[in-house]
């Protein structure tokens, strides 16, 4: 009975390991056809067909799934954009692949996939994200000292900024008190070195105004207002030492009778710089000779900003404050392949006030420096409305921080941040926005996820 019972288990312990082994090899052979099926290449002789995709919703970079039929194995051969910004796609087996978010392309955002020749587009959207906060990372409210060293020791009074190639950041400051009046001391060129987390002084006691980074090769260039042709340049090569360069005019024609000049931009394009002057004159410099051609001249007054934007190549964007006369409180352009035909005021009210919208119609109150990211949004340092505001590539205009018409220091989101007046911002590669909130006496960053 003993030996009877020890037998059943061991027949029925058998029958079950050949029952998995063939469900095994079942399984295996199912698996093997899966993937064969799913991992055919792209046949520009079949339509590519859509699916479904998730999440339906998320931030920058967000990790979206994709079905289908027909994408293909190649992610480079496939391109995905949500609106008109391209998306990376992270890999594709065939009927589905995973694509990242990208950055800004719309709060409500159309789906489509090109493969070859083939375009498609989702039947429902994505609706995206927008997460923007701010932190101080250099300065602490003192208007009257300057201290370089460890950022969290350093005090400064940021009036503009710029970020290089490389994302260093250059800070021109200059004393001023908490109303704005200028005062004559702790006039300096600095650099920010988040790696290192300090603050170095390059040039002491010299008033520098708006500066460029050249794209190219590094070079920061900044005017000055010691003479009608006085400007600086700082190569990345001699460790940024200061170099004082004086513009060559020509023999003839009409030129600034001051230095009053307040801002400059490189041109990718054509590698000149360019620099606007109070009494109106708009000239291009070669960054090589130091040669200078006057483009055009428009009603005096002064202008903070001047930027190119990378999507519309050419086109020199400019901002006016409160002085400049039919163009006051505004932004305008000029084709600079085109100057006496294109110059253009492409906002409202020249009175100053605060109106998001349509460019055509929204208001700004001193806006100071500007600067187009690579995507083609131009970022705005409102001064008088004491917030940050964004030009998007179809023209409209929204406030990205701050709260119109009040000022105040306060780090955090949207909800709560406060600036005082800032005058100055840049961009770095990531998307990452310096500001040089004067009033407050401090360097924020706006991260934008």
């Amino acid at each position: 009975m003993n030996n009877r019972k020890l037998v059943k288990p061991c027949i029925s312990f058998n029958i079950w390991i050949s029952l998995l082994v063939c469900l095994f090899s079942i399984i295996s052979c199912e698996e093997r056809d899966e993937n064969k099926k799913i991992g055919e290449e792209y046949d520009p002789q079949k339509p590519i067909e859509l699916g479904t995709f998730y999440p339906d919703s998320g931030k920058y970079q967000e990790k979206v799934m994709l079905t289908g039929q027909n994408f293909g194995t190649d992610p480079e051969q496939i391109r995905v954009y949500f609106n008109n910004r391209k998306a990376a796609v992270v890999g594709s087996t065939g009927n589905r692949m995973y694509v990242l978010a990208p950055r800004l392309p719309g709060d409500t955002c159309t789906i489509s996939v090109a493969i070859g020749n083939d375009s498609v587009v989702y039947d429902r959207q994505f609706r995206y994200f927008t997460s923007v906060t701010v932190t101080t990372i250099a300065g602490n409210g003192n208007h009257d000292d300057y201290q370089d060293g460890d950022l969290t020791q350093s005090v400064l009074q940021p009036v503009f900024i710029c970020v290089d190639k490389e994302d260093n950041i250059f800070v021109m400051t200059r004393s001023s008190g908490p109303d704005g009046t200028w005062a004559s001391k702790n006039m300096h060129v600095a650099r920010i070195d988040e790696k290192t987390n300090e603050l170095i002084t390059i040039v002491r006691d010299l008033t520098a105004n708006v500066p460029a980074a050249d794209p190219e090769t590094g070079i920061i260039t900044f005017p000055t207002e010691t003479t009608v042709g006085s400007f600086v340049a700082l190569d990345p090569k001699e460790m940024w030492a200061p170099r004082f360069r004086e513009m060559k005019w020509p023999a003839e024609g009409d030129r600034p009778d001051q230095g009053y000049k307040h801002s400059m931009v490189v041109n990718p394009s054509d590698g000149y710089i360019y620099t606007r002057y109070f009494h109106g004159h708009i000239v291009k410099i070669n960054p090589k000779t130091y040669e200078v051609e006057t483009i055009y001249k428009t009603q005096q007054g002064d202008s903070y900003g001047l930027t190119f934007n990378p999507v519309k190549p050419n086109i020199l964007y400019m901002s006016f404050v409160g002085n400049a006369g039919v163009n006051a409180h505004s932004i305008c352009s000029i084709d600079v392949t085109d100057p006496e035909h294109t110059f253009k005021k492409l906002t409202g009210s020249t009175s100053g006030g605060h109106r998001d919208g349509a460019l055509e119609t929204a208001q700004f109150r001193d806006p100071d420096q500007i600067f187009s990211d690579a995507d083609g949004n131009i970022y705005v340092a409102d001064r008088g409305n004491h917030c940050i505001r964004r030009i998007t590539p179809d023209n409209m205009v929204e406030t990205v921080l701050g709260m119109p018409g009040t000022a105040g220091w306060k780090d955090g989101g949207k909800e709560e941040a406060l600036f005082n007046r800032p005058r100055g911002l840049g961009i770095s590669k990531d998307g990452s926005i310096y500001v040089a909130d004067n009033g407050n006496a401090r360097v924020r960053k706006l991260s934008i996820n």
